[in-house]
């Protein structure tokens, strides 16, 4: 705590506590307190590393919690003479001395700053100095945290002239050169061993002394030079980083031989285990074997053989007999008794074969030397115990480099970078730190502590924490191997009917096949490496490193479609002709990533496909709604001002679908366009296509029909925005005032079945008023966006059938029931959508028939083109989505609000048809009572037809005779 939190935080935090508590009735607050009492604070060198421990003043910390001075006496004394977790025997050599005592170190580092008087006491200290760190400056004390004691006992004047003669840079250097020599003579050893073989359970048992050594001799020196290479004192540090220089053995190195001696360990420990448990079949084998050859050579020397010597000695075959019966008595679990005999009959043996008349023949030397193996084989696995595995744990054990991790953690991936076959060996690596989750409970489970589940999860959560900060690396390096070249060479080719001979070599690609083995041969060799993580025995952890690899496919997956996107966002000034070229680039960047997810779903065993499409979904979805967001918080900022959604909306775009939809508005603003419903499509003045069906296509192509319906349900929100912005402002312009004029007017014309008494005259001085009233709501997009919604409807159901082909009929009955596959599949009729429900207001229907009249003159019948067209250059209304938007907008209320505005203006058709037959004298600055006659009844036929009014009521409304001319 003292090393992560001064004393003055620690109080600070304790006295916020108790004021948000609003009490003083805690538990133990008087201990809490002394914990967290401040003192005095000093200066602190700054350290690399935070698991350097650097407190100050450790002595007055120790002292708040103060120990009788007899027992810190005989705890000091204990820890100095005796070996109290008898690790001294697993370390026979001298030299390994402050290794094996690396324990008690840590602890007798703590308990002198109970007795501050002994680290003054030069005496005392330079006998603790020379027993346990008179080799080592660099001690870890608990765990992974270290302390540096040329640095934590420079204020003692006799623990620092203790340690004065270790510290001059000639003894350092000479420990530095020492150890660097060490490693490349271990290396090479290391690297014999693995070619030797390790699998022959004879060559094991033989030479396990000479492994064990190895070992212990590789941690001793890893241990020495990472702990000094990571000094809190600049000299110390640079000696040891200079001598690695020197003898060109740099972090690189350190961390090659790191692996290599983690690669042998877990071999090593693996053989071990199996001979353990394999131990009493390999007895009898061994047992069966040696009673099988005593009789042979019993019967070789005094048989009757063609070629035996028949020598007659009976004192030695007396012998002979006695090993043979002495075999079949061992016992395997009478191990005491067993081992005496075994010594007893090897001694025998050899006393038998340096008999004069057996030395000269090699053949009977042959057959004693068989017998003396198997009888030593018998001995080994006789001496095989769980000691063994343990002693190898003991040498093995690396807690004091979980520290280092972070810092190799760059280096690893580097490392896996450059050669893929370091994967295979990272198991290995990652079970040499595995202690570091079980040194944190032992005293717990001891003490079955009711934290033992809490603290248990946390170290493990570290160590897969770490774990996976290493293999990050792995999913780059995927979509890396695989890249377009050689995704492009898995494609299947065209055979040709005929090769010529000089063409063939041309044909079999000689290069593109070397990169495609090369590549296979990496993601084999990283498929292995996985497997053996996912298998190694992490303890009672789920580390599953399949589904981890699984997770950070999608991660990685999810970050390029991001990457993609954005270089989509560049490009927002061009017209159709650059919007398709880059939906092109991005539908072809798009399946490229699907291949390499289908490449590894082949050669690693994954679900790629399912995880190309799960994550390609989230990915538009989510830019869907984070655009939907957005333009929510701007409208709330502008919540005063009503107005419509148009293109600068989404000007600022953030998301590929937001700055996709800001083109789709630029392209089609009904300012700057004409939508055409014969050709679906947008066109200019100039009756150049601006946006149609092939760039649908296209787009279906690039998003699929997830990317279409993620379109298409944000049309919906902004749809349903715009309905709410064109209601309000509505409501806000029917005062009282307004309705009262509307009701007059109302009452002038009469029921829509009769006409009024001024007929075409009652209708010329209203057409000031709606434009006045409604005229935000008439040049709003709703129209706009609900063709748009057609159009990716109508995609999304063309490309559905063409999928489906027969099956469509069935399936079509059954989707119109699954709400979300009906929109996937373009089932769903845009106008016939209820975006939202309001009590609608008074005379909806007068008021919509006044609005269509006041814009009727801004438009002039095209007989070309079969609709209305706009005049005005000044105008940003185009016909079809005014009358679309009009319908929409009617759409959300009552089903007779679309049938009383029908009628109005069937009204409307009447009165200027009997108009244009009575030669009515037309007036300047009014409208033309024929003109106005055709084009109501097209702006009628057109929203009839798209709000599907029954024909039935059309004939009532308009003439048939004016259908017949428009018609012709």
């Amino acid at each position: 705590m003292e090393h992560h939190m001064s004393g003055y935080l620690r109080e600070k935090l304790l006295v916020a506590y108790l004021r948000h508590k609003r009490s003083f009735s805690v538990g133990n607050l008087e201990g809490i307190c002394l914990l967290c009492r401040a003192h005095t604070v000093t200066a602190f060198r700054p350290i690399e590393s935070s698991v350097m421990v650097s407190v100050q003043k450790p002595e007055e910390l120790f002292i708040r919690f103060a120990f009788p001075k007899q027992v810190v006496g005989r705890v000091i004394s204990c820890l100095k003479y005796c070996d109290l977790y008898n690790r001294v025997r697993y370390y026979p050599d001298s030299e390994h001395r402050s290794v094996a005592l690396a324990s008690q170190a840590g602890y007798m580092y703590v308990m002198l700053f109970y007795s501050v008087e002994m680290l003054h006491d030069g005496v005392a200290m330079r006998e603790i100095v020379d027993r346990f760190f008179k080799d080592s400056l660099v001690v870890p004390i608990y765990m992974h945290f270290t302390v540096d004691l040329s640095l934590s006992w420079d204020v003692y004047k006799g623990a620092k002239s203790s340690l004065s003669s270790f510290l001059l840079p000639s003894y350092i250097g000479d420990q530095s050169q020492l150890h660097y020599v060490k490693v490349k003579d271990l290396m090479s050893e290391l690297c014999s061993v693995q070619l030797s073989g390790m699998k022959s359970s004879d060559a094991l048992l033989s030479d396990s002394q000479l492994l064990f050594s190895l070992l212990r001799n590789c941690n001793v020196s890893l241990r020495w030079l990472l702990l000094h290479r990571s000094s809190a004192d600049k000299k110390t540090k640079e000696i040891a980083v200079s001598a690695g220089t020197a003898h060109q053995i740099e972090e690189d190195a350190l961390l090659s031989f790191l692996l290599k001696t983690s690669q042998v360990e877990f071999e090593l420990k693996q053989l071990y285990t199996e001979l353990i448990e394999s131990r009493r079949t390999l007895w009898e084998e061994n047992k069966g074997r040696t009673s099988h050859s005593i009789r042979q050579l019993s019967e070789y020397l005094f048989g009757t053989q063609t070629l035996s010597p028949k020598i007659k000695d009976g004192k030695l075959m007396d012998v002979f007999k006695n090993i043979s019966k002495q075999v079949y008595s061992l016992d395997y679990k009478d191990i005491v008794n067993s081992g005496k005999k075994l010594y007893h009959m090897i001694s025998s043996v050899r006393e038998i074969e340096q008999l004069d008349k057996l030395k000269e023949c090699l053949q009977i030397k042959e057959r004693i030397s068989i017998v003396q193996k198997y009888l030593q084989n018998m001995l080994q696995a006789l001496n095989l115990q769980d000691e063994t595995v343990t002693t190898l744990s003991v040498i093995t054990d690396a807690v004091y480099l979980w520290g280092f991790l972070d810092k190799f953690t760059r280096r690893l991936q580097k490392k896996i970078k450059q050669d893929s076959s370091v994967v295979l060996n990272l198991h290995c690596l990652f079970l040499k730190f595995r202690t570091m989750v079980d040194a944190p409970i032992i005293r717990l489970s001891q003490n079955q502590s009711p934290d033992l589940p809490f603290v248990s999860a946390y170290y493990s959560s570290e160590y897969v924490a770490h774990i996976s900060a290493i293999l990050e690396i792995i999913p780059v390096m995927l979509f890396t191997i695989l890249s377009d070249d050689v995704v492009s060479t898995l494609r299947p080719n065209c055979l040709e009917r005929r090769i010529e001979t000089d063409n063939v070599q041309n044909f079999q690609k000689p290069g593109s096949q070397y990169h495609l083995t090369k590549a296979l041969a990496q993601i084999s060799i990283i498929s292995q490496g996985i497997k053996g993580i996912s298998e190694a025995p992490f303890g009672l952890m789920d580390l599953s490193v399949k589904n981890w690899i699984e997770d950070k496919l999608r991660k990685e997956l999810s970050k390029r479609f991001k990457e993609a996107s954005k270089s989509f966002l560049v490009y927002r000034n061009g017209g159709l002709e650059e919007l398709e070229k880059n939906l092109q680039k991005l539908t072809t960047y798009f399946l490229s990533q699907l291949h390499v997810m289908e490449c590894l779903q082949d050669l690693m065993d994954i679900q790629g496909t399912r995880l190309w499409e799960e994550e390609f979904s989230c990915f538009l979805k989510h830019s869907a709604q984070k655009e939907y967001d957005d333009f929510v918080s701007r409208r709330d900022k502008n919540s005063a001002v009503i107005v419509p959604v148009e293109m600068n909306e989404f000007s600022n775009a953030q998301t590929f679908l937001g700055d996709l939809l800001t083109q789709i508005l630029k392209l089609t603003k009904p300012s700057l366009s004409m939508y055409i419903e014969p050709m679906s499509g947008w066109f200019d003045a100039e009756g150049c296509e601006l946006l149609g069906m092939r760039f649908f296509e296209l787009l279906e192509s690039c998003v699929g029909p997830v990317g279409m319906a993620s379109l298409d349900s944000l049309l919906v929100k902004i749809i349903t925005e715009n309905l709410k912005l064109a209601f309000k402002g509505l409501k806000i312009l029917m005062d009282a005032r307004c309705l009262e004029q509307i009701e007059m007017l109302n009452t002038a014309l009469g029921p829509p079945s009769s006409l009024p008494l001024f007929r075409w005259s009652s209708y010329q001085f209203m057409a000031k008023l709606p434009g006045m009233l409604w005229e935000p709501w008439v040049e709003s997009c709703i129209g706009q966006l609900q063709i748009l919604r057609c159009l990716i409807n109508l995609k999304l159901n063309s490309a559905c059938k063409g999928n489906a082909k027969e099956n469509c009929a069935t399936t079509e009955h059954f989707l119109h029931e699954l709400s979300k596959q009906g929109a996937l599949c373009g089932f769903c009729v845009p106008l016939r959508t209820t975006y939202l429900i309001e009590d609608p207001p008074h005379f909806l229907g007068r008021c919509a028939s006044m609005v269509t009249i006041s814009q009727l003159p801004r438009y002039v019948l095209n007989t070309h083109l079969g609709t209305l067209t706009s005049h005005l250059k000044t105008v940003s209304l185009d016909f079809s989505p005014v009358v679309i938007g009009l319908g929409t907008f009617l759409r959300q209320f009552h089903p007779s609000y679309l049938m009383e505005y029908v009628q109005y203006m069937g009204q409307y058709v009447r009165i200027t048809t009997e108009t244009c037959g009575a030669n009515h004298e037309h007036q300047k600055g009014a409208p033309d009572p024929t003109s106005e006659a055709l084009k109501s009844v097209l702006w009628m036929m057109f929203f009839c037809k798209h709000m599907e009014i029954p024909k039935d009521v059309v004939d009532s409304c308009i003439p048939p005779s004016l259908i017949a001319v428009l018609q012709v």
